[in-house]
């Protein structure tokens, strides 16, 4: 770790300082990528954009709490001024969850080491981050501004608000440190998980499908916090390694598959007009390029062997068989559900990941402006080119980031036992190369050439008429269509029948309720008359006084 650099701004008598050590280079690392990428794709112009990005590096480099608090602060302000440039509504829900934020991180910063501090830093990181159940207004705000924002907000400001985390939950509150810090770590990672996955296999919106896919996996994230945590306090090196090697694995391939894709979103906006499955496909005849780069992200999406976000699930899954056998039965249950919950949101995220693509860019254009689009700016692909090429030792070595991320593990688990990641690639590129091999062949050899007429009554259709090339989109699913079945089985029990987020309808419903009973209030109050005042101003001293004699008789 350097020492403190003292700035010339601040506090008068005091300034600002920032410091570097393993854990700051990390995440500033993994900032830099996608701010460069986003900068290339069109947002170097503009001047909020890089005051968001000065707020995040001072986050992260901070060396003392003021400069902390200064620089998340500055992050939340100058994201809320960019989610406003592209639409009002999301950023008056967005500045009420930084106000709260702040209200809860201001004061834990200051605080002594304790349950109380922890806690008030998990809601307030937990809040910027998107992690449940303060989630809700993550899938409003991302997509609302340009592409390039979105990118970064998606891929960055979520890793400064879980790099807080981190930094206070392991080094800072350290000493103070109890296993259930992490079993709360673990319930709000498995939450976010699920809803964050069920929500992106439902949603017709590509940029807000992949806000919802930031939920989840800032729960993946979480819940590899968790276990690391709860496994540093119960004095286990090896699972707090392993918990802590799933969990930053898993931000490093987040921050550069997240943002390809919503780089690639806005193209396809700026493209078609639309980022609306339902009026999409057939990309990738027009947009070649765009759609081989969106594939690569969708692969990691999805977790995919051989893509990025493979080996962080893989070291997730199993760091949660481990710690299923560091407890009671009562262990081994939650750990139990909690593995099939993972499993679950896989399985929507593959599903996700596969309507994306498939209903986006492959099939039938759903419209003109679909059949007519192409390859266009070159600064975005540039972008999104940056980050594919960054994905690639992630997705194919993870073993050599794995032995870059060991300062990390050692400063935030000073005693713990690393043990290598057995990944072979080269076996797994084999495999798939066979596999493609054989199905080609079967095509060749047995597969349909050329067109058939068919009878109108097959399927209801007929041949396509001249005016529709590609055939009729009418013969294919919707995107709406191809969640029905995940609606109908889970989602409904999951969300409700009217696929209502749980943390709108039991946290911001309530909580809406209640502001707007308090405005009433102080209207109230605002028009009463001044012997009203009067009344109330001595009411409240005599309750004053009263509580202040039983007190003193106490």
């Amino acid at each position: 770790m350097t020492d403190n650099m003292a700035l010339m701004v601040g506090l008068p008598g005091q300034g600002m300082h920032v410091r570097l050590d393993a854990l700051s280079l990390l995440f500033l690392c993994i900032l830099g990528p996608q701010v460069l990428a986003s900068a290339v794709a069109g947002m170097r112009g503009s001047v909020t954009f890089w005051v968001f990005v000065l707020g995040m590096v001072l986050a992260l480099a901070a060396g003392d709490a003021f400069t902390l608090i200064f620089g998340f602060e500055l992050m939340s302000a100058a994201s809320w001024l960019l989610v406003l440039q592209g639409d009002q509504k999301p950023a008056a829900f967005y500045i009420t969850i930084a106000v709260f934020s702040a209200v809860c991180l201001i004061p834990a910063v200051f605080l002594p080491a304790g349950s109380v501090a922890f806690v008030l830093i998990v809601l307030g990181t937990g809040a910027k981050a998107g992690l449940a159940p303060l989630h809700s207004w993550l899938p409003k705000a991302h997509p609302a501004p340009p592409a390039g924002v979105s990118a970064v907000m998606s891929g960055g400001m979520v890793k400064v608000a879980l790099y807080v985390l981190i930094r206070y939950a392991f080094m800072v509150l350290a000493p103070a440190a109890q296993p259930w810090w992490g079993v709360v770590l673990i319930v709000a990672g498995i939450a976010s998980v699920v809803i964050g996955a069920l929500r992106a296999m439902l949603e017709v919106e590509m940029k807000t499908m992949l806000a919802c896919s930031t939920v989840e996996h800032v729960g993946l994230i979480a819940v590899g916090l968790g276990i690391a945590l709860r496994a540093k306090a119960m004095g286990d090196p090896a699972l707090a390694a392993l918990g802590l090697q799933a969990a930053l694995l898993c931000a490093v391939a987040h921050a550069l598959f997240k943002p390809l894709l919503f780089l690639g979103a806005g193209e396809v906006k700026h493209a078609v007009g639309t980022t609306s499955l339902n009026w999409l496909g057939g990309l990738m005849r027009g947009q070649p390029r765009l759609g081989g780069l969106m594939l690569l992200g969708a692969a990691g999406m999805a977790a995919l062997p051989l893509g990025p976000g493979f080996a962080p699930e893989f070291l997730l899954l199993h760091a949660v068989i481990g710690a299923a056998a560091t407890g009671g039965i009562l262990a081994r249950i939650g750990f139990t559900a909690a593995l099939a919950a993972l499993g679950l949101g896989a399985a929507l995220a593959l599903g996700a990941a596969v309507r994306l693509i498939g209903i986006g860019f492959l099939g039938r254009p759903r419209s003109l402006h679909a059949a007519a689009a192409e390859d266009g700016r070159r600064g975005p692909l540039i972008g999104m080119a940056l980050l594919a090429g960054l994905m690639l030792p992630v997705a194919l070595l993870p073993s050599l980031v794995l032995a870059a991320l060991v300062p990390v593990v050692r400063l935030l688990a000073p005693q713990a036992q690393l043990q290598a990641l057995a990944y072979a690639p080269l076996p797994l590129v084999l495999l798939a190369f066979i596999i493609a091999a054989a199905a080609g062949f079967v095509l060749q050899r047995w597969g349909v050439r050329g067109t058939r007429e068919v009878a109108a009554w097959n399927g209801g259709f007929g041949r396509a008429p001249a005016w529709l090339p590609f055939g009729d989109p009418a013969t294919q699913p919707s995107a709406t269509g191809f969640a029905e079945p995940v609606a109908r089985a889970i989602a409904r029990g999951v969300l409700g029948r009217d696929a209502t987020d749980p943390a709108e309808l039991y946290l911001m419903d309530p909580l809406r309720l209640l502001h707007l009973r308090g405005v009433r209030v102080a209207e109230r109050i605002r028009r009463a008359t001044i012997r009203e005042r009067l009344a109330f101003v001595f009411a409240a001293l005599v309750l004053f006084l009263l509580a202040l004699g039983l007190a003193e008789g106490g």
